[in-house]
């Protein structure tokens, strides 16, 4: 009974994905149409919307494929090039921010090497939750980077916006989504190094230079 109501909800869940990608496709056929032209802000912000309604599905519907217990996953990991995984991801930022006016960097630290073992697709996946939040809450700038921190990969997307956390330097904003963040911290912790029994995690932190939020995905 169990394993069947799981296929009925990741049926569900795939159902509810394809529809909202036909909406997505006659959102993006609005844009177009020149009898549009005095709802493009109002149809940028359903176009968001929807693009993020898919992008959940899809996080949910690889973490059923994956195996439904983190500690269970069959994860697939790759030997991944980080500077061109690095720009896939600037890339698919770039889709996600849309015709907003926010300037965009890819950076990556001289330490980082030049390959890392992970699942891609997962990861990608993962970050998604924390472009999005970026998107949404950055005044002009967004910052991608590659760092080593304590001795593992760590992926970052800043930005310039209102910061998480509480502190005394001005106003913070809320996490991101509780569902999006719970399932990227999922597909995180389902990353385990045997040798020395850490997991990947994310944290929510200040981005230093920026001064916003700083959405970290760590590796083992």
């Amino acid at each position: 009974m169990a394993q069947l109501i799981h296929a009925l909800l990741a049926s569900a869940v795939h159902e509810n994905k394809n529809l909202m990608q036909t909406v997505l496709a006659h959102i993006e056929q609005l844009t177009q149409d020149p009898r549009a032209s005095d709802l493009q802000d109002e149809l940028q912000v359903l176009r968001r919307q929807a693009t993020r309604l898919v992008d959940s599905s899809l996080e949910v519907l690889a973490i059923y494929h994956a195996g439904l217990d983190a500690d269970d996953f069959r994860l697939d990991y790759n030997t991944v090039p980080l500077e061109e995984w690095l720009l896939e991801l600037q890339a698919e930022a770039q889709e996600i921010i849309g015709e907003r006016p926010l300037q965009l960097e890819a950076l990556m630290d001289s330490e980082v090497p030049l390959y890392w073992i992970f699942d891609a697709s997962l990861l990608r996946l993962a970050l998604r939750n924390g472009l999005h939040n970026a998107a949404d809450f950055a005044r002009s700038r967004i910052r991608l980077t590659l760092t080593l921190l304590e001795g593992r990969l760590c992926i970052s997307i800043e930005d310039d916006g209102v910061h998480y956390g509480n502190t005394d330097r001005g106003p913070s904003r809320p996490a991101a989504s509780g569902i999006g963040l719970l399932l990227a911290d999922t597909l995180l912790r389902a990353h385990h190094d045997k040798e020395s029994g850490r997991h990947g995690e994310i944290r929510l932190e200040r981005a230093p230079e920026l001064g916003g939020g700083a959405f970290r995905c760590l590796l083992p």
